[in-house]
């Protein structure tokens, strides 16, 4: 009898409520995608991607790029370049995290056949709104060229300073850029520059237009070449993600 009254008050007791489900990642990715083509008096044609892709845990995030664009006229490569970028941050305070970053190149027409850049850095969120972000880095930086023709591998070691911003202009414009030192430690007058600047304006949910600068410096480039690149995009965006 007395089982069976405490089965009963078990039975009919409150059970504890089950431990929520883990957040999920917020994730974002995007890919854009550019492409001209004319025929009759003149033969060209020139396309172009960027692409770019965002995961954030409780303590961990991962972040990628990566962009290009080629260009021909009267069959005859007239521009390349490609790069791309990844970074893995670990939050060590509110505001500071630690990164790992690695970043490639290729410009055969800026006398590069492949650039290498590795680099553990620390990040501030210096400001973190949902309007508008700004961030910096700073760290050390080993990196490797290999410039055309018969030119030997160069190996440097150096330090990355880097200002990332971001902010909606309104509910359907936004704009970002990103501003990359490279000073070279071996070489002071070897150092290295990279901007850019966007800007992006939704059509609908998860499509969007994007304009883009691309600027890049190099004080001491490869014998024979110049030492500004600039390139000016105009893309069609594919936009998806989740938030927490």
């Amino acid at each position: 009898m007395r089982f069976l009254l405490l089965a009963a008050a078990l039975a009919t007791s409150p059970q504890p409520a089950p431990a929520p489900a883990p957040a999920p990642a917020a994730w974002d990715a995007k890919v854009g995608l550019s492409y001209l083509s004319t025929s009759g008096n003149s033969e060209a044609s020139s396309g172009g991607f960027d692409a770019g892709f965002n995961r954030a845990w409780k303590s961990w995030a991962l972040e990628g790029s990566a962009n290009g664009f080629s260009a021909t006229r009267k069959q005859r490569r007239t521009a390349e370049r490609f790069n791309a970028q990844t970074r893995l941050k670990r939050r060590l305070r509110k505001f500071l995290h630690l990164t790992f970053g690695a970043h490639w190149d290729r410009d055969r027409f800026a006398g590069l056949d492949s650039r290498h850049t590795a680099d553990i850095s620390l990040l501030w969120e210096i400001r973190e709104t949902p309007t508008w972000k700004l961030r910096a880095l700073a760290g050390l930086s080993a990196g490797r060229e290999d410039p055309r023709g018969d030119r030997p591998m160069v190996d440097s070691f150096g330090g990355l300073l880097q200002v990332n911003s971001d902010a909606k202009l309104s509910e359907t414009a936004s704009w970002d850029g990103q501003l990359i030192l490279f000073p070279n430690f071996d070489d002071w007058e070897d150092y290295r520059l990279h901007g850019k600047l966007g800007l992006q304006a939704a059509l609908n949910k998860h499509l969007g237009l994007r304009l883009g600068y691309d600027l890049k410096y190099d004080h001491e480039p490869v014998p024979g070449f110049e030492t500004t690149d600039t390139s000016t995009t105009a893309s069609l965006v594919l936009q998806l993600g989740a938030k927490r």
